[in-house]
């Protein structure tokens, strides 16, 4: 009974039981890498990204989405878990009042880089956002692996998931 034990757990480990990235969104960009782009963030700092080499989460929301606001705290404490293990975060707010994001941000303790995507909306049109919130992971070589669409419970545990899987993945 043992060896058979020993076995099973082996085989569960070699295959369908070891983790895996979970399911995507369908879109555009999926196994595509989005165009890099340089923005100006909220502190006056020029931000890249993606940046080269790193697992990179972007975040697109707004000060007026409920399910944004909801799942930003679960983006901060990603940032805060896994930055020094490579991963890149930004959040990308589709407003128009840079003080109203600011205060936004401050009152749930966000400490990675905002950009604004107003009226322009480059960034959302080169990420080909139709809804919010939605976030994107890529992975080291910038490509996308993963889109989660919402905010709730679910979306932050995919989105958590696949941020780790990408972590753990070899260069």
């Amino acid at each position: 009974m043992k060896s058979f034990l020993r076995l099973s757990l082996a085989a569960c480990a070699l295959s369908a039981c070891a983790p895996s990235l979970p399911a995507s969104e369908p879109h555009a960009l999926l196994a595509k890498a989005p165009p890099k782009t340089e923005q100006v963030d909220l502190q006056g700092e020029m931000v890249a990204f993606p940046p080269q080499g790193k697992v990179t989460l972007i975040d697109f929301w707004s000060t007026s989405c409920k399910p944004c606001l909801k799942i930003i705290p679960g983006v901060q404490a990603l940032n805060q878990e896994h930055k020094a293990e490579g991963l890149a975060v930004f959040g990308v707010a589709i407003d128009d009042n840079p003080s109203q994001v600011e205060r936004q941000l401050k009152s749930l303790g966000v400490s990675y880089p905002n950009v604004l995507d107003d009226a322009a909306s480059s960034i959302r049109g080169a990420y080909q956002v139709d809804e919010l919130p939605q976030t994107f992971v890529l992975d080291r070589k910038g490509t996308v692996r993963f889109v989660a669409k919402g905010g709730d419970a679910a979306d932050e545990a995919a989105i958590r998931s696949a941020v780790e899987f990408l972590l753990a993945e070899s260069n």
